[in-house]
C-alpha cells in the first residue's frame, strides 16, 4: 500500500499540506520522472528524491514540485523548508498548476496580495485545474460577475469537481427541476451539500422517501471513498432522518422505510465518488 507521510508543519501556513497518495491524473513526461513518480508513489522517498534533483536542476516543473514536497516535509532528503518553498515557487513559474495552488493557498494563509493569488489560481485554471477554476469562480461571484462565475463553475465541474454543480444549482438554477438535476448530479459524486439540499427540498414537498433518503446520503456518505458502509447509513437513517417519518402510522412507515432502501440501493449502484485536490499528491493515470 502506499505510504502517506506526516502533514507539512509550518509555522507561516494555516492550511496543512500533507503527502498523499492515489490514483488519478498528474502528466508523466519522461521515462525517468516516471521511474521518479512510481518510487514516490510507493514510499520510496529517498530514491525519488535521487531522481528528482537532476530533473529539478533541468527545469522540469513536475520534478520541481515533488522535490520540494520531499524537502518541505524531510522525506528522502534533508528537511529545508525554505529551499522547498524556493523550489515550489520555480515548479509554479515553470507551469505546475499543484505548485501554483498550493503558492496560492499559502499567500492566503499569509495574507499575500490577492493580485499575487489571482495570478496563481488563473495559470492552474489554463491547466484545467478545478480548483483553481473554483476559486475563480466565487471570485467572481463576490464581485459580482455572475457570467464569468456561471462559465468557470462549469468548467469546474467538467473539470471533475462536484461543488460546482451545487453551486451552479443554488446560484443560477431557473427552475426547480434545473436546480434537482444539477443537485443529484453532484450528490452522485460525493458532493453532500447537494444532498442536504435536496433532502430540505423534499421534505418541503412531503416525499418522505426522498426526504429521508437524501438525507440519509447527506449524513452518512461514506467520504469519497468507492465502498458502502451500510452500517454508518443506516446510524444515519436512526439519528439524523428518521424524523421524518415519526409520525406514520407503522405499517406506513415500514412500507416508507422499503422505500428508502431502494431509493439508497438504486443512488450508490450509480456512485461515482470525486478525488478532492490534495497538496503534494501524485495523480496517475487510470
Amino acid at each position: 500500500m502506499p505510504r502517506s507521510l506526516p502533514f507539512i508543519s509550518l509555522r507561516n501556513i494555516a492550511a496543512g499540506c500533507g503527502m498523499m497518495l492515489y490514483s488519478s491524473g498528474l502528466a508523466l513526461a519522461a521515462p525517468a520522472l516516471d521511474e521518479g513518480i512510481t518510487a514516490y508513489q510507493k514510499g520510496d522517498f529517498d530514491k525519488s528524491a535521487g531522481i528528482f534533483k537532476p530533473l529539478a536542476q533541468d527545469s522540469d516543473a513536475t520534478a520541481q514540485y515533488l522535490l520540494s514536497c520531499q524537502m518541505i516535509n524531510g522525506a528522502g532528503i534533508a528537511a529545508n523548508q525554505d529551499a522547498g518553498w524556493e523550489m515550489l515557487d520555480h515548479a509554479a513559474q515553470g507551469g505546475n498548476a499543484d505548485a501554483a495552488i498550493l503558492q496560492a493557498r499559502r499567500l492566503e494563509a499569509t495574507q499575500g496580495p490577492l493580485h499575487d493569488i489571482k495570478v496563481l489560481y488563473e495559470s492552474a485554471a489554463r491547466q484545467g485545474n478545478a480548483q483553481a477554476l473554483m476559486w475563480l469562480a466565487i471570485n467572481h461571484l463576490q464581485n459580482d460577475r455572475k457570467d464569468e462565475a456561471r462559465e468557470q463553475l462549469e468548467n469546474a465541474w467538467a473539470a471533475g469537481d462536484p461543488r460546482a454543480a451545487t453551486m451552479i444549482a443554488t446560484n443560477f438554477a431557473q427552475n426547480r427541476q434545473e436546480r434537482e438535476d444539477w443537485l443529484r448530479k453532484a450528490a452522485q459524486h460525493g458532493e453532500t451539500h447537494a444532498a442536504a439540499y435536496l433532502a430540505k427540498d423534499y421534505e418541503k414537498s412531503d416525499d418522505r422517501a426522498q426526504a429521508m433518503g437524501w438525507c440519509a446520503v447527506a449524513s452518512g456518505l461514506p467520504g469519497h471513498e468507492a465502498n458502502v458502509d451500510w452500517k454508518e447509513i443506516g446510524n444515519a437513517i436512526a439519528k439524523n432522518c428518521a424524523r421524518l417519518d415519526a409520525d406514520m402510522e407503522p405499517a406506513a412507515r415500514a412500507d416508507n422505510r422499503e422505500k428508502v432502501d431502494q431509493f439508497l440501493k438504486s443512488f450508490f449502484a450509480d456512485y461515482k465518488p470525486w478525488h478532492p485536490w490534495r497538496p503534494c499528491v501524485v495523480q496517475s493515470q487510470e
